[in-house]
């Protein structure tokens, strides 16, 4: 896109109504899975990674990791905390801002969510719009019912990401953010998929996100969610935020 315009913005995207955002190596520099398996004395780090690369089927990986694990409430609140502690720079501001402008934001992510909801409510994110694995730890088999849910499986991002939408926002005016393959399946959902490489450049998802970009932070999403035709009000209502997210984000070609 010529003019002034900061960005080159794909052909026919106009800005998101709907904005889907990652946890783990997104909003968060950590992924969470590894983090409590660190804590716990284990390593799934090569797991997740191969699973996030398209290495390994997810659900096989999930299962496997949460049997090695089995974390406890308190590992659950001791990883929430962690997600702030490393949440990347603008996660908050960016999130605000897109909401003073009408964008609905969500958090789509295959963590686990009594960890990542705490951190998303903190961000900012409504309890309704944050999605993630269940693990309810007064159940008989908590393993067993989050390997059921779809984001614990690869495919789940889409079909999450079309429930909801349902009758509220088309495809072609929804957008997602994220690091990994699991991520990259939401395409067919989505009128625009961002590839995320601030912390995990994964080469897949480098090679096919229509738009991708490096970071460090998170402020440059600001611009390709308003899209053209939020950009202006962007740039008057937040003005840190736009500035910010100038400087970080891909030259115009």
């Amino acid at each position: 896109m010529g003019g002034n315009s900061p960005v080159d913005f794909p052909a026919d995207w106009a800005g998101a109504k709907v904005l889907f955002l990652d946890c783990d190596s997104t909003l968060s520099s950590i992924e969470g899975i590894d983090e409590l398996a660190l804590r716990g004395d284990a390593d799934v780090a090569q797991l997740t990674a191969r699973a996030m690369a398209g290495e390994l089927p997810l659900d096989a990986v999930y299962k496997e990791r949460l049997r090695m694990i089995q974390p406890t409430a308190s590992d659950f609140e001791w990883l929430s905390k962690r997600y702030w502690e490393t949440r990347l720079s603008g996660a908050l501001e960016t999130i605000a801002a897109l909401q003073g402008i009408g964008v609905r934001v969500c958090v789509v992510s295959g963590g686990l969510l009594p960890a990542v909801q705490p951190f998303a409510e903190r961000l900012g994110v409504a309890p309704s719009d944050i999605f993630a694995v269940p693990y309810p730890l007064d159940s008989s088999d908590p393993m067993t019912e989050a390997c059921a849910h779809p984001l614990a499986k690869n495919g789940g991002k889409p079909s999450i990401v079309e429930s909801a939408c349902h009758g509220t926002c088309s495809k072609e005016a929804r957008m997602l953010v994220g690091d990994g393959v699991s991520d990259l399946e939401a395409s067919s959902a989505l009128g625009l998929f961002v590839g995320f490489g601030a912390v995990e450049s994964r080469e897949q998802v480098r090679a096919q996100a229509p738009v991708f970009l490096d970071g460090p932070g998170l402020w440059s999403v600001a611009l390709y969610a308003a899209g053209p035709s939020h950009l202006k009000a962007l740039r008057k209502t937040a003005p840190k935020v736009y500035e910010y997210a100038v400087s970080e984000a891909p030259n115009p070609r």
